[in-house]
């Protein structure tokens, strides 16, 4: 579809969800933190002037990107939790498969950079940390194990999640980030050897 001055409200509508898949696959595969709008609307097949019409500011966009992204990667949790009620070979799952996929390496980056974002409070990413934080605990609440408070376990599972991904996305390796996730979700020993996730 080309961008004109005769499309109509329907049609632009439809160009800005083809545009915003776009420039998700596209940060899922190269990153966009320090991407300006130029290079992106050259390789999604817009312009700045479009994105900026469409989106209102290159902020505006980045968040919708974001947002996309992170309800994927919970959706994502969501099914992996329900595929089984082995919580730990779920989380192993979503782990070897979306988190620490080399491929979306890009994509995670992104993550925690938008996560800094709203650290600092900055507009409009101020609520991504929040929201991100009380998604995944409300996941994870129900699966905790007996014993200690659910909340508790949740956050501790979280924050050992996010810890071992921001380590193998600083050093790359994986060998060892990996034994210390297995480590954590099987601390007798009892993994799984036949997942029963696909």
């Amino acid at each position: 579809m080309e961008d004109n001055i005769e499309t109509t409200g329907d049609d632009w509508s439809a160009r800005k969800r083809e545009l915003l898949e776009k420039a998700v696959e596209y940060a899922s595969e190269h990153g966009i933190t320090e991407t300006s709008l130029r290079p992106l609307a050259a390789a999604i097949g817009s312009s700045p002037r479009v994105l900026l019409y469409l989106f209102g500011s290159k902020q505006e966009l980045f968040v919708e990107i974001f947002t996309i992204c992170r309800e994927r990667q919970f959706n994502l949790l969501l099914g992996a939790l329900e595929a089984t009620d082995d919580t730990a070979e779920a989380l192993w799952h979503l782990w070897k498969s979306w988190l620490a996929d080399p491929k979306r390496r890009a994509l995670m980056r992104l993550f925690f950079d938008n996560y800094v974002h709203s650290m600092y409070g900055h507009e409009p990413y101020r609520e991504f940390g929040p929201k991100s934080v009380d998604q995944w605990l409300e996941a994870l609440e129900p699966m905790a194990p007996d014993g200690p408070p659910a909340r508790r376990s949740a956050t501790l599972t979280l924050a050992v999640l996010r810890g071992l991904l921001l380590d193998i996305l600083a050093t790359g390796d994986t060998e060892r980030v990996d034994d210390a996730l297995r480590s954590f979700l099987w601390p007798n020993g009892s993994e799984r050897k036949d997942s029963t996730i696909d």
